[in-house]
Order: structure tokens, then C-alpha cells, then sequence
């Protein structure tokens, strides 16, 4: 028989699961918005870079579907 484990969380660790991630992603855009505030071709990298990590991340997740 196979059984599957299932994984419970309390609702803290689920707001805080959440909270996590979504605290990263902005984190990456204000980083990136800011790289490319500051106009030098070394910042334009960390934009791009941000792009990337971003674009792979979205990615990912639809990939999951």
C-alpha cells in the first residue's frame, strides 16, 4: 500500500510560511528597482540578475501546476 504523507501546519507557521516568501520576492524588486536607480553599468547586472532569478522562480511555480 502506498501512502502518501500529508504535511499540517499550524496557522502560524502558514502565515509565517507565506510572509517568508512574499517578504523575498519584494525584497528582489526593491533591489533591482534600485540598481537601476543608481545607473552604473556593475548595477545594471544586479538588475538583470534580479530579472533572471525572478523570471526562473515564476517559472517554476507555473510549472507546478
Amino acid at each position: 500500500m502506498n501512502e502518501e504523507k500529508v504535511e499540517c501546519w499550524t496557522i502560524k507557521e502558514y502565515v509565517l510560511y507565506k510572509m517568508d516568501r512574499s517578504m523575498a520576492i519584494v525584497g528582489l524588486i526593491v533591489l533591482g528597482v534600485w540598481a537601476l536607480a543608481k545607473g552604473t553599468p556593475e548595477m545594471s547586472q544586479i538588475a538583470i540578475a534580479v530579472v533572471g532569478v525572478l523570471g526562473g522562480y515564476i517559472g517554476g511555480r507555473s510549472g507546478k501546476a
